[in-house]
């Protein structure tokens, strides 16, 4: 019985686990895209160090793929925290060509990555640098490529704030895209290593500690005995565990069942039980007036008494 609970409990792990996995490879991955049957991944352009190339006017261009520039900016209008796709090094300070975006689009005659939101165009109102980086599959060429500024808007480079780039390359082309059925193997071969590891690792820590083994008899044991047991040890001690966290809780609750929720002090009749009991002075006041009161009753009961009663009336 123990054993078919921890096998149900470990099968409906598995199952979780393997549904978020399947979930997470069915996301797309940044930077690629499918088109009409095609797979195409930019991810390899992603480079340590930026690409720099030179605008029309000569000034440096640095850019890069998918990532922020490792290139220091300066002075660009631009809060420090934003990621920097592009930026043109102009004469007095660093001009921003657009911010970070994965988003692959198709366009006539390629890839196309639109970067948007760059620093604010010299002499123009709500209008930020922008850039459309044209990826053109090219086989013939060798490495990564070379991206080059075929047009910018304004033409002349200081007021430059609209830019196309054109980047022939190989890793534009379309690509095999790893399949479903080997992402899913691939990840049961991870799941079941996994579970090898701990099976070793529980398996080991139970032969010591628990059988008191020693040398290589506490080595993992896979007989199906051994894993029987061990199986029966985790259920009881995962029951164990659960009973001990029930217990704490039951008794934080009757410790505070005598609480005033709102207040979180004592409720008035505990309170007022504690202060009698905390207070001999009034048990010895109450006991005077009772033994007064039988006094006078006794003396009120005869002549003399009453006499006495009177005197002290007058």
């Amino acid at each position: 019985m123990l054993y078919a609970d921890g096998l149900s409990a470990l099968l409906w792990a598995i199952s979780i686990f393997l549904g978020f996995g399947l979930m997470a490879l069915a996301d797309d991955t940044p930077c690629t895209l499918h088109h009409e049957g095609n797979y195409y991944n930019l991810n390899s352009l992603k480079a340590s160090q930026d690409y720099e190339f030179k605008t029309p006017g000569g000034h440096s261009f640095y850019l890069n793929v998918c990532r922020r520039v490792t290139t220091e900016p300066w002075s660009t209008g631009l809060p420090d925290n934003v990621d920097i796709a592009g930026l043109v090094r102009k004469d007095h300070h660093d001009f921003v060509v657009g911010l970070v975006n994965t988003t692959l689009e198709m366009r006539d005659p390629g890839l196309m990555l639109h970067l948007s939101n760059g620093s604010p165009c010299p002499g123009e109102n709500n209008l930020y640098g922008s850039s459309s980086i044209i990826f053109l599959c090219d086989a013939s060429v060798y490495g990564a490529g070379k991206p080059v500024v075929i047009s910018q808007f304004p033409e002349d480079d200081n007021q430059a704030c609209q830019y196309t780039v054109e980047w022939r390359t190989h890793f534009a082309c379309p690509t095999g895209e790893r399949g479903l059925i080997s992402g899913l193997i691939v990840f049961l071969v991870i799941t079941v290593m996994i579970i090898l590891m701990l099976l070793i690792v529980s398996s080991t820590l139970y032969s010591r500690f628990v059988l008191k083994k020693r040398g290589f008899d506490q080595l993992a044991q896979f007989s199906k005995i051994h894993v029987l047991k061990l199986t029966e040890f985790c259920m009881e001690l995962l029951r164990s565990a659960v009973d001990n966290v029930r217990s704490s809780t039951n008794r934080w609750a009757r410790s505070t069942g005598d609480l005033n929720p709102a207040s979180h002090q004592w409720s008035s009749r505990d309170e007022e039980q504690a202060m009698m009991a905390a207070d001999p002075l009034e048990d010895d006041h109450d006991q005077e007036l009772q033994d007064t009161t039988m006094w006078g009753n006794d003396t009120a009961g005869g002549p003399q008494g009453a006499e006495f009663l009177g005197t002290i009336r007058s």
